[in-house]
């Protein structure tokens, strides 16, 4: 009886120590195939970019009440065709949410950047015809990003507790993964600051 219980006992101790490296394990599992959709994503923009002169989809159309994913499928009215064709790529593993079965998707797990510019007068980066353009450093410009909201409108303070269509959402290893204009993967905590308003405008030419 005694060795069975010090068996057990070991048992436990094991699982305890085992668990922490597992979880660390499926995290980062599930970081990389976020990152992997993120790059699917940024072919699809730099597809619709090159077929509209520089131009991105619009992040929200008020009018059709469509955001940018929709016009990357195909399902926005005028759309030239589905840059992307499997709603799955739009969900991130590491987020609770699930890509409903209405096509196209309503239901995403990234957000994309629809940021104030200053310049000539102030208006939205989706209102910007040539933004990829104009953008002096691809490197240096988020485009999409874990977030609970398909838009998101300003990264100025982005703290957990901010409104969902002002933050990335840090699920990764208390991390969020986003994709740059040049196609590489960033990652981001909470309240991290750079791509505010303003250094943003000053990577606009």
């Amino acid at each position: 009886m005694v060795e069975m219980l010090v068996v057990m006992v070991i048992a436990v101790i094991l699982v305890a120590l085992l668990l922490p490296a597992l979880w660390r394990l499926q995290a980062g599992a599930q970081s990389a195939k976020c990152q992997s959709l993120l790059r699917q994503i940024g072919v699809a923009l730099t597809t619709y970019s090159a077929d509209h002169e520089g131009a991105l989809p619009k992040v929200y159309d008020s009018k059709t009440q469509l955001f940018w994913f929709h016009q990357l499928m195909g399902g926005a009215t005028g759309s030239d065709g589905a840059y992307l064709n499997w709603r799955q790529v739009l969900i991130c593993p590491g987020s609770k949410g699930r890509a409903s079965m209405f096509t196209p998707p309503r239901v995403v797990g990234y957000g994309m950047l629809d940021a104030y510019l200053w310049y000539p007068t102030t208006h939205r980066s989706q209102e910007e015809p040539r933004l990829m353009l104009k953008i002096r450093k691809l490197a240096e410009w988020p485009l999409i990003m874990d977030a609970n909201y398909p838009a998101v409108y300003s990264l100025d303070n982005p703290v957990e507790g901010a409104a969902t269509d002002s933050r990335f959402d840090a699920r990764h290893n208390h991390c969020a993964n986003i994709l740059m204009a040049d196609g590489h993967i960033e990652q981001a905590a909470y309240g991290d600051k750079q791509w505010n308003q303003g250094n943003l405008n000053k990577n606009i030419q």
